[in-house]
């Protein structure tokens, strides 16, 4: 009797679970937004008809605490999908991918659950919401904050999706292909330790790409190294050249309401 009733309160649990409200974590101030849109790549906009805005916080709880989810179901994805996104002081902290066709929507944890696109289908006709993006070019960190600090001046901008600027650059070294150094695996070996002489593990990285030279030049093998500019001005090797240092150079996304 007691294992039927423990097998009872698992089933229960996990059932509740699964009927949990997709922003139940969500605490909400001034600066959050709801912002349901068709994804920025989808050039065809197949569901502008669902777009949505909820800035106001009393609205904002009032979806938070309606919207559900239903029973956990196999991961799939639409393409093209649409976007549930929450926005908070410009950053995008969380964003769920629903599949209208499929009545799914995958959460931020990688999980799909059965939805009801119901909920959010007349949103709008009460909260309309057109966006624009644009997409800027950076060199460096500093120079996209900059650019940020401005945006946020904007009353239309929402979010963005920014750079990394991980390495601050990259450069390549050619390897003729001898019996030390007959593949990109032995060549990284042979790196390593000299690398990290300089900089940590995490601060660069190693790369071989099937480009065009690689391709028509079977003879060799050239290496492509990411990292800080002080690891392509200290690292010495015999008899190997190291050229074609280029800054890094990245690309951010800006959105805006239109």
């Amino acid at each position: 009797m007691k294992k039927i009733t423990f097998f009872i309160l698992i089933l229960f649990s996990v059932q509740i679970f699964a009927q949990k409200t997709l922003f139940d974590t969500l605490k909400v101030n001034s600066k959050t937004k709801i912002i349901g849109r068709y994804p920025q790549y989808d050039k065809k906009k197949s569901y502008e008809k669902f777009n949505f805005i909820i800035e106001d916080s009393a609205s904002i709880e009032n979806f938070r605490k309606s919207i559900s989810l239903g029973s956990e179901v196999k991961n799939s994805l639409e393409n093209p999908c649409f976007k549930l996104t929450v926005i908070k002081d410009y950053d995008e902290i969380g964003t769920w991918t629903i599949n209208p066709n499929l009545k799914s929507a995958m959460t931020h944890d990688g999980h799909t659950y059965q939805f009801d696109i119901s909920q959010i289908s007349q949103l709008n006709s009460t909260n309309p919401f057109e966006y624009i993006f644009e997409i800027k070019v950076f060199k460096s960190k500093t120079e996209y904050q900059k650019y940020l600090v401005e945006q946020k001046r904007n009353p239309k901008f929402l979010f963005d999706y920014g750079p990394q600027f991980k390495y601050e650059g990259s450069f390549e070294i050619e390897f003729k292909k001898t019996e030390e150094f007959s593949s990109p695996k032995k060549i990284s070996e042979y790196l390593d330790p000299l690398i990290e002489k300089i900089v940590a593990k995490d601060d660069y990285s190693i790369s071989y790409t099937l480009d065009e030279k690689n391709i028509s030049n079977r003879d060799q093998f050239t290496i492509k190294i990411q990292g800080p500019k002080k690891l392509f001005e200290d690292l010495k090797l015999k008899k190997l050249r190291k050229e074609n240092w280029q800054p890094t150079i990245e690309e951010a996304y800006f959105f805006y309401k239109k």
